[in-house]
């Protein structure tokens, strides 16, 4: 069942304390600042009878990129028995960019007149806020999530807002504790600031960086930290490279674009619904799918937070610098190293995570190069099935495809 609710109350913002109290490894230096009040909104996607529930909620730090407020439930593993709760964190998703782009309260000033936003620096504790209530006994969580009571909560949030995570991790978990994982989706390598900075400011080439806001997520707070990322993301992963260790994890999904193909549909049919226009995608765009890898890391974050039983380590892609030619590629022209999903085990393309550059509006849809039909024949005399076979195994033994998915990647082979 879905509910929507309008939420409120009085949230603190963040400070950053002393010289260089920002650090590149991530390890901020915070303390409380000024309250302001707040109204925003929040809906739920959850299972209607409590049988039915696994004892997990994710919260979604909704994503605003657009200029408006965007996010789903469209990980297939949150149809599992999850409860789904995203919170419309930021700003721009009450407000929008005006003159450009719609928040939730012009779009519909009836439904949503009452929503107040002090600004996103407030919007941590506002996350920190909502997930304290789902883990608290409380009117609040029984009018949130009826009779379900979680017993592990974890912050979820793709692209802009997998940074706002990466933000929040350094910024705001060690003074509250609350989230038991956090698990973020097709991550930059960058924490924005506590200060406000416009979104594209972040992806402006500095010197020899891509970004001037380059940032690794700390690790050093015993909380399971899962980061799952595509080729598109690499090169600006690539400078805050870190390590595995016994609460992060990284896995980088080769030749793969920021846009899963079959997330995509999805989201095109409810922008298509709302009346809200998107870039196409382009006829060429990557065909890589990798949406089952994120349905996996998001039970591998649930383990870890439970049992503590540690996700795979997986070799990082094959590169040495944060350049377009930087990447070590194969004789078909596809990337090494990464999660190695069955297209590039059994390739029939060359894929590209990233399209031309950031000037291009498909730049994230990036790009399938397909080989001839004489070529296929060539690399296959035999076929192509054991080679994807044998990809989908090695996936399964990592525990990057789940055994609910492992049947539709195997009879997908493309």
């Amino acid at each position: 069942m879905m509910e929507e609710f309008i939420v409120g109350g009085e949230a603190r913002r963040y400070v950053a304390d002393g010289t260089n109290a920002t650090p590149t490894s991530g390890l901020w230096e915070t303390r409380y600042g000024d309250v302001a009040p707040y109204v925003t909104r929040v809906y739920v996607v959850r299972p209607k009878d409590a049988a039915d529930f696994n004892g997990v909620a994710v919260v979604n730090w909704q994503n605003v990129t657009a200029g408006f407020d965007i996010g789903a439930p469209i990980n297939p593993e949150i149809f599992r028995g999850y409860a789904w709760v995203g919170l419309t964190t930021q700003k721009i998703g009450v407000d929008g960019n005006p003159g450009l782009t719609k928040g939730l309260r012009e779009w519909d000033p009836e439904r949503y007149a009452t929503l107040s936003h002090p600004g996103d620096a407030w919007s941590y504790d506002m996350f920190t806020q909502i997930g304290r209530t789902l883990k608290t006994a409380s009117s609040a969580r029984e009018i949130l999530l009826g009779n379900l009571v979680p017993e592990t909560v974890v912050a979820t949030g793709g692209s802009q807002s997998a940074m706002r995570l990466g933000s929040y991790i350094n910024a705001a978990h060690a003074h509250e504790r609350v989230y038991d994982g956090f698990h973020l989706t097709v991550h930059w390598g960058i924490c924005p600031p506590l200060d406000e900075v416009p979104l594209m400011a972040m992806f402006t080439a500095i010197d020899e960086q891509l970004t001037g806001y380059h940032c690794q997520i700390r690790d050093d707070l015993n909380v399971p930290i899962m980061v799952v990322a595509t080729e598109c993301e690499s090169r600006f992963n690539y400078p805050t490279r870190q390590a595995d260790t016994d609460s992060f994890r990284f896995w980088e999904v080769a030749g793969a674009s920021h846009q899963s193909p079959a997330r995509t549909a999805l989201f095109q049919a409810v922008m298509q619904r709302d009346g809200i226009d998107l870039v196409a995608p382009v006829s060429d765009r990557n065909s890589v799918e990798w949406g089952y890898v994120d349905a996996a890391a998001l039970r591998a974050v649930v383990k870890w937070a439970q049992h503590r039983v540690l996700p795979a380590t997986i070799p990082r892609i094959s590169m040495d610098g944060n350049t377009a030619g930087s990447f070590s590629r194969d004789q078909q022209g596809n990337v090494l190293g990464g999660v190695r999903v069955p297209e590039l085990e059994a390739p029939v393309a060359s894929y590209r995570g990233e399209r031309g550059d950031l000037s291009d509006p498909a730049w994230l849809q990036g790009v399938t190069e397909p080989f001839s039909r004489e070529k296929v024949a060539k690399l296959y005399p035999q076929g192509r099935d054991r080679l994807w076979q044998e990809a989908v195994d090695r996936l399964a033994e990592k525990g990057a495809v789940l055994a609910e998915d492992e049947s539709a990647l195997r009879s997908r082979m493309v």
